[in-house]
């Protein structure tokens, strides 16, 4: 029987005081922790630890989240003009007729003049009201929490990637991106 009000033991019969087992396996059971996969039969009883093991499906990979989790950006789009890793392409905004260079990681669009990358003399918009930010390799539209709020396709956006020729609502005004 387990011991009670003590550290949970791992692998094999409970142990009364001392570490814990954790290369300890049962034959017929599911792995425990610290023991080598069970391929085809038991684990080696003696000898040194496997030096590498084969990944295994499903396990994620170093680096990357587990399955169903999201990642806070898409990776880079491949064959993106042969660019070296980590230069930035170049995108362009185009507002009342300006083709605008989006020239800094995040890009302030709204109503302050001095707070603002590009400022649009309006009241209905924030002064600080959405932002083009370069994340992940790519550039995402954000709303900054404005009242009004930014519109793809006519529906309310909290953060979009950036593709060629997307055009964002922020309030009476029409912003178009371009890489070109």
């Amino acid at each position: 029987p387990p011991q009670l009000g003590g550290p949970p033991q791992l692998g094999g019969p409970p142990q009364r005081g001392g570490p814990p087992q954790l290369g300890a396996s049962t034959l017929g059971g599911p792995p425990q922790f610290g023991a080598p996969p069970q391929h085809g039969g038991p684990p080696p009883l003696n000898g040194p630890p496997p030096l590498s093991r084969p990944p295994q499906q499903g396990a994620p990979s170093f680096g990357a989240p587990a399955f169903g989790q999201s990642q806070g950006a898409p990776p880079p789009l491949p064959g993106r003009g042969g660019m070296a890793a980590g230069a930035r392409p170049t995108l362009y905004v185009i507002f009342n007729g300006q083709k605008i260079p989006v020239s800094k990681d995040e890009f302030v669009i709204g109503r302050g003049s001095k707070t603002a990358d590009l400022p649009i003399k309006d009241g209905n918009i924030s002064r600080r009201h959405a932002a083009v930010v370069f994340q992940g390799g790519a550039f995402w539209m954000k709303d900054l929490g404005s009242t009004n709020g930014v519109e793809f396709h006519s529906r309310r956006i909290d953060s979009k990637r950036i593709d060629e020729g997307d055009v964002y609502q922020i309030c009476d005004y029409e912003l178009r991106f371009t890489y070109q």
